[in-house]
């Protein structure tokens, strides 16, 4: 087995790039006028685009004000300086930060208005919020606003051999695991190669949880005469840290503005070669073939096809357990594919993988006409054109989030979508259906897609989703209780009770900034008659709230409702407020 030497050392670290250059050239695309400000002592270049048709036609005699603020490092809660500074009032204008983190936005008239901050190495709110921006209120009272940017995290480190040996060219890949939709999801960050001192690093990361794979390795000898030869040593892929697989891999967990130092030292070992012939594909149609562990990530080796006989060649795999997949498409588009898991230990040969066609999987939807709603019927009548009127997605629950969505492809059978080249493995069934109707089931074979994931075997015959959609649903309104001042998003989330795999609904509020305005008013509408948990969360951008247990620390602040077929409900709900930002 490898060894894999712990080194992890924390440290804080800052971005020293500058922005100024990247502001200038994108004022420069977007054809600015830059003018300077007269109030601070140190200039601080304002930059100014006039919308034309978009500014009100009676802003000319409003009465403007002059913006003042500063941007600070969310973590340091020190200046930051050279930052791009821009609100959108009618028409946008952008001001850079000075040496003390101020700014000035002048020609601003009465409002409220969202202003973001951007400078490399640093995240703002919208992009560590999905979206989120901060709001500023103008007028001749406006406080000083106050615009924090997170700083990056950066990952470092160095690859040796056991004898210190640096290593290079060797190819590492980070994931990430995020939460979106309320899901949990893996999701592809970055690959980096060492250089000749071994060396890697991976930078503009935000805080969060991660997983760092390097990826076998081999040793390519220097041709030197006409035959090139076969690597014969090299290193096993592994996990940080020496993990053999995903399952047993340490997380990484990253902070804003750190930097975080993982160091390998690898085993070498004997690399082998793998081969055998692919059939089944159509003449002059290519075939693709890829190697994975079986945790999902692609190996890193060398492949070799050759399309006259269909032999493959494999070179550089050290001994592991692997899967080995072809792809392809006949010349009428129908997608092939193959598989094949070995464990190697030695070189192998006379593999064989048989292209089959991958078989679809149909989505069958009978709509339950249960009430006299005008949008149901209508519903019905435009299913020969537009389709049923749901949407159908099957998420992987394995590390690779491959994601395939039913499509609508048969006009002459119009309650019929369909499932194309899904691979076998497990997945969550996403089914949102919409114009007042509601999943009443949905079912594939014996499986209730409800509470239990779809599993596809491999070389199974393809079953067809059955689903039942009906339109006596039920709807919740109300208002959420936010302390004064309150005014970021608010996202109310309806769990229904009974069905662990069925999506929760979500929907949004936005609390009134004025104080004489009508409270603002949430609806969560086409719900599903039935038992919910109903929650209403100050922040919920990495709140797995898909996931029930994900959701304990937080069930005493939910409301609990039972909802009857066709009913109009209203409640006020308590904020939950999570403490998210302050991570």
């Amino acid at each position: 087995m490898p060894c894999l030497v712990d080194n992890v050392r924390h440290s804080r670290w800052k971005s020293s790039r500058s922005a100024l250059a990247v502001g200038l050239a994108a004022a420069l695309v977007a054809g600015v006028v830059a003018r300077p400000s007269e109030s601070f002592a140190q200039a601080t270049p304002t930059i100014q685009v006039f919308s034309g048709p978009s500014t009100p036609a009676n802003q000319s005699t409003a009465e403007l004000y002059t913006v003042t603020g500063a941007v600070i490092d969310a973590v340091t809660e020190e200046p930051v300086r050279k930052a791009l500074v821009q609100i959108f009032a009618g028409q946008s204008r952008m001001s850079f930060s000075d040496g003390d983190g101020r700014f000035q936005l002048q020609g601003i008239p009465a409002g409220n208005y969202s202003v973001t901050a951007q400078k490399p190495g640093y995240f703002n709110d919208q992009e560590m919020t999905r979206g989120g921006a901060t709001i500023i209120e103008v007028g001749p009272k406006s406080p000083s606003a106050v615009i924090r940017l997170t700083p990056e995290a950066v990952l470092t480190g160095k690859v040796t051999s056991t004898a210190g040996r640096p290593l290079e060219w060797v190819t590492l890949h980070l994931r990430s695991v995020e939460v979106r939709e309320g899901r949990r999801r893996w999701e592809f960050r970055s690959t980096a190669t060492t250089d000749v001192d071994g060396r890697f690093r991976i930078a503009n990361l935000r805080l969060g949880s991660y997983y760092l794979f390097l990826s076998p390795h081999a040793f390519q000898p220097q041709i030197l005469i006409d035959a090139p030869l076969k690597p014969t040593t090299g290193y096993r892929g592994m996990y940080y840290s020496g993990a053999p697989d995903l399952a047993s891999a340490s997380v990484i967990e990253l902070k804003a503005g750190e930097q975080l130092e993982a160091n390998f030292a690898l085993d070498e070992v004997p690399v082998y070669s793998a081969s055998g012939t692919v059939s089944g594909y159509d003449a002059n149609q290519g075939v693709g073939i890829q190697v994975y562990d079986l945790s999902g990530s692609q190996v890193e080796c060398n492949v070799q096809f050759s399309a006259l006989n269909g032999r493959f060649d494999i070179t550089g795999l050290p001994a592991s357990d692997y899967v080995i997949k072809a792809y392809s498409t006949t010349q009428s588009n129908q997608q092939l594919r193959a598989e094949h898991r070995f464990h190697i230990t030695g070189d192998t040969h006379n593999m064989h993988l048989a292209l089959a066609a991958t078989p679809a999987i149909s989505v069958l939807v009978r709509m339950e006409q249960a009430g006299p709603s005008q949008k149901g019927i209508a519903a019905v009548n435009r299913l020969r054109t537009n389709g049923p009127p749901v949407s159908v997605r099957l998420l992987s629950a394995g590390p690779t989030g491959a994601e395939s969505f039913a499509g609508f492809e048969n006009p002459q059978n119009p309650q019929t979508l369909l499932f194309r080249g899904v691979e076998p493995g497990r997945y969550t069934a996403i089914i949102d259906a919409r114009e007042s109707w509601y999943v009443a089931s949905a079912d594939y074979g014996q499986t209730n897609l409800l509470t239990d994931d779809l599993v596809l075997q491999p070389g199974a015959s393809a079953q067809s989703i059955n689903l039942v959609l009906r339109n006596d649903s039920a709807s919740l309104g109300g208002t959420v209780n936010v302390p004064e001042g309150f005014t970021s998003q608010v996202t109310i989330v309806a769990i229904p009770l009974r069905a662990a795999k069925a999506s929760p609904t979500v929907t949004y509020l936005y609390p009134a900034r004025d104080k004489a305005a009508k409270s603002t008013e949430f609806l969560l509408d086409s719900l599903a008659p039935g038992d919910y948990q109903i929650y209403a969360f100050d922040h919920s951008e990495s709140i797995e709230y898909t996931n029930r247990d994900a959701l304990d620390a937080y069930a005493s602040q939910a409301m609990q409702v039972t909802l009857s077929p066709n009913q109009r409900a209203k409640a006020t709900l308590p904020l939950i407020q999570t403490g998210e930002l302050s991570r």
